[in-house]
């Protein structure tokens, strides 16, 4: 659920209802994902295979294009878990290049959220008739029908389950070639809409920890509550094959495909990356129900890791809520001396006031325990690092999912750091130890905490929030509109964190 449309749904939850639940799959035969293709198919990890390798992906037009390239280059299988994949310019990409893929012979599988899927159900069934390719969804809707919002409102009955979602977001390529981090599948993560472009970091890897991310992908498919869309929309419903040559080829701007990589370019790639070893942390998937299985796995691994953090600590979170345990992490930190930076959205950069209406009552805890706090500009000069010529003088704002730790590890994942992520959601996350990969993402967010870039958000003599910039103090949250401010205040006054 997106939060503006939990707020409604709370309010609306005692005016429409209805019963209909969707039951877990437990009879299914367990599938396993394939074995790794032949490294013949893979030349350029011919010498490195037994190393993991991770390259940082900092900007979205490299995210993509190595996305389109590793869906152009697998030989035997893709498995694509995501929680957004829009119908825009890359989504459709992004589709175009599984459908060639599975006309070659390798086989697609594919999990699915269910909050953003209004009126996706026909294009997901016509997809599925392919016989290489499957999609699963899951805890689905029981109601389909309708908007994003009055799909959400007509399964009120079963708010305790559908208010659990899948947040993670992994793809696994030939069991050698993975991504893992934060991004969706739709233009604003890879810096092609027009309004509003995110700043966001994910690693590609190579290596044997591929096909432990596998079976996490696996751990998925096989959930009971991970549901065929065959069994959720009817075959009457789907496409024509016109209809779906016509969605393909969409209305709503192009994106660039880049040519297949060569031997050459994969390894260049690869040694541009760096060895580590990873801890891999999931939340468990619902097997009773998403209701009762409570998905706090990562969000235990991550107060621990912070526990054991000696002098420097950066956390980097698109939307930063944090939950009375990692709270009392942060202030244990500063207490023992340990240098304590957090990065998030400002009020005019987030694309949840909603989120940031409860991050906004945090503050003055976060700066009276010693904790450095940033929030990135939404007219940051970075703009260009990480988003198209075209659209680089529009809004910015920060969607990564990161957290250092001293000189020698990095969280990179699906994972905010609120409780919708810790509490709610399940997510993924890899937990590395890579000095030299710790080293090489501090550098490329030193550039965020720059002025021109954020806000330092501190407090004055009289106690009071000041946010500092190149042009002196501010005291009203920037830049955002009187309307904008007012609408954070209101959301600020309902007790909706929990669900933030």
């Amino acid at each position: 659920m997106t939060r503006l449309n939990l707020c409604l749904c709370m309010i609306l939850a005692t005016v429409m209802t209805a019963c209909a639940t969707v039951e877990p799959e437990r009879d299914r035969v367990r599938e396993e994902a394939l074995p790794p293709a032949p490294l013949a198919a893979w030349p350029a990890l011919e010498n490195i295979a037994k190393t993991d390798l991770f390259v940082p992906m900092n900007n979205g037009q490299m995210a993509l294009d190595w996305r389109l390239r590793a869906l152009q280059a697998a030989t035997r299988s893709i498995d694509l878990q995501t929680f957004i994949w829009e119908s825009d310019a890359a989504g459709r990409a992004l589709v175009r290049e599984t459908l060639a893929a599975a006309d070659r012979g390798v086989k697609v599988r594919v999990i699915l959220d269910d909050s953003f899927l209004a009126h996706a159900d026909p294009v997901l069934r016509s997809l599925s008739e392919h016989p290489m390719i499957a999609y699963r969804i899951y805890n689905p809707l029981a109601n389909r029908a309708g908007g994003a919002t009055m799909r959400e409102v007509t399964n009120l009955a079963n708010f305790s389950t559908i208010n659990h979602r899948m947040h993670n977001k992994l793809l696994v390529i030939d069991g050698w070639v993975s991504i893992v981090g934060g991004r969706n599948q739709a233009d604003e993560y890879y810096g092609y809409r027009k309004a509003h472009n995110f700043r966001d970091l994910e690693v590609i890897v190579q290596g044997p920890l591929v096909m432990r991310l596998a079976s996490l992908f696996d751990l998925y498919w096989n959930d009971p509550w991970t549901i065929p869309i065959e069994h959720l929309v009817d075959a009457s419903d789907e496409l024509s094959p016109e209809e779906l040559t016509d969605w393909l080829a969409g209305k709503d701007g192009v994106v660039k495909i880049p040519v297949a990589a060569t031997t050459e370019q994969w390894q260049a790639l690869f040694d541009s990356g760096y060895a580590g070893t990873a801890r891999l942390i999931v939340d468990t998937p619902a097997d009773q129900s998403p209701a009762v299985d409570f998905p706090i796995q990562l969000a235990d691994a991550y107060v621990k890791r912070i526990d054991s953090t000696q002098s420097d600590l950066l956390l980097i979170s698109a939307y930063f809520i944090p939950t009375k345990e990692l709270t009392a992490a942060i202030e244990r930190a500063t207490n023992r001396g340990v240098k304590v930076r957090i990065l998030t959205n400002s009020l005019g950069s987030n694309n949840h006031v909603t989120a940031h209406a409860a991050y906004a009552e945090h503050r003055p805890a976060l700066l009276n325990a010693g904790a450095e706090l940033y929030e990135l500009r939404a007219d940051a000069s970075s703009r260009a690092l990480y988003v198209f010529d075209a659209v680089e003088e529009n809004v910015l704002g920060l969607h990564a999912k990161i957290a250092l730790f001293d000189e020698c590890c990095l969280m990179v994942g699906s994972a905010n750091l609120d409780p919708r992520s810790l509490r709610l959601n399940t997510e993924i996350g890899a937990l590395v130890d890579s000095p030299g990969l710790n080293a090489h993402v501090r550098e490329l967010f030193a550039v965020d905490l720059l002025p021109e870039n954020a806000w330092r958000v501190r407090l004055n003599t009289e106690g009071n929030i000041v946010w500092e910039g190149p042009e002196g103090d501010v005291h009203d949250a920037p830049p955002a509109s009187f309307f904008m401010r007012a609408e954070s205040w209101f959301f600020g006054l309902l007790p909706i964190e929990g669900q933030m």
